[in-house]
């Protein structure tokens, strides 16, 4: 059969945009878009996720990385804080909080340097941090006892003893067998760093603070051992990692240590979640104290952070040694819009 020239050409063109479209799909797939598959029977997923979008060309891929979320078959997301950058505003938070609430999944947050401590930071402003935290917890943790997001679930807080009412933030639930933790620990020195205008009632914040979070870990690992759970997860913004020679490292020692000890103690794996310092790292770095070994029990997951877009699928299964595997999608910077 004898056919025109544009005829012939017109399957020729069909060919050429299914090989792009299939060349697109390849991408998005490689960049974490593709349907993921339900978590192999008896383990579950969840998402970790923070430190952005600080500017405006990282809005895009915000959106997209929710998006991905909400197309996962996840039991739940961790959010390690620091939402934005020198946008220490009321209307911001709501902003930010109506942006969380688009997560089909349960989103448990804690907070980051940035929503609060930093305020500071922003030029030809007076901005007092205690007064901004007052605002981020009035604004994020209403009511104290529910998480973030469109399917929301019950947590226990330590704001439920009148003399923690305050940590609306230090927050704990269990899924599968795992006990989830989450302690308010920033960068910025935890809230020790100089700032103009610094007064005792700041300083008063960050020891009452960090005391808070010492016993809410006591408590929350004599809990996951009352309940004989199979691993314990602590999600916090700062990392807990400093040289001993790092006029840092004081201000996070309480806590690191108390971590460390009562690890060691469970016996069983616990997984520390951060933020704060933007790349994305899963290893063994915290030390047993006695030997100078790694402890063996103890990983740490950092998350990816700004100007990398993107979030952390973890998949849990308490039926294997090593129950914590690691999938990160990050979001091309290309994807702006």
């Amino acid at each position: 059969m004898t056919r025109s020239h544009a005829t012939w050409r017109r399957p020729a063109r069909r060919v050429r945009w299914l090989a792009l479209a299939a060349a697109s799909c390849a991408v998005l797939a490689a960049c974490g878009w593709s349907p993921e598959p339900p978590a192999p029977g008896g383990s579950f997923r969840f998402a970790v996720f923070g430190d952005g979008p600080y500017a405006s060309n990282e809005n895009g891929r915000a959106r997209r990385v929710i998006d991905a979320l909400n197309a996962r078959p996840l039991e739940f997301v961790i959010h390690v804080g620091d939402i934005m950058w020198q946008q220490c505003t009321d209307a911001a938070y709501r902003e930010r909080r109506e942006l969380i609430e688009r997560i089909r999944h349960p989103v448990i947050y804690t907070p980051g340097d940035n929503e609060w401590l930093d305020c500071v930071d922003i030029a030809f402003r007076a901005v007092d941090p205690l007064e901004r935290l007052a605002s981020l917890r009035s604004t994020f943790y209403a009511p104290a006892d529910r998480s973030l997001g469109e399917a929301p679930i019950l947590l226990e807080t330590q704001s439920a003893d009148p003399n923690h009412a305050e940590f609306v933030e230090h927050a704990r639930w269990s899924h599968g067998g795992v006990s989830f933790v989450t302690i308010h620990a920033v960068g910025s020195a935890n809230g020790r760093r100089p700032f103009r205008g610094r007064a005792p009632r700041h300083d008063e914040e960050v020891a009452r603070r960090t005391r808070a979070a010492v016993e809410w870990l006591q408590d929350s690992f004599r809990a996951a051992t009352a309940a004989d759970a199979a691993a314990v997860v602590v999600a916090l913004h700062a990392s807990l990692l400093h040289e001993p020679n790092d006029p840092e490292a004081a201000a996070y020692a309480p806590i690191r240590d108390t971590l460390v000890e009562l690890a060691i103690e469970f016996g069983k794996p616990v997984l520390v979640i951060h933020g704060d310092e933007h790349q994305y790292i899963v290893d063994r770095p915290f030390r047993d104290p006695a030997t100078g070994a790694p402890i063996p029990n103890l990983q740490r997951l950092e998350t990816f952070g700004s100007p990398d877009i993107g979030w952390v699928d973890v998949v849990v299964d308490t039926t294997l040694a090593e129950p914590f595997r690691f999938e990160p999608k990050l979001t091309p910077g290309w994807m702006w819009w």
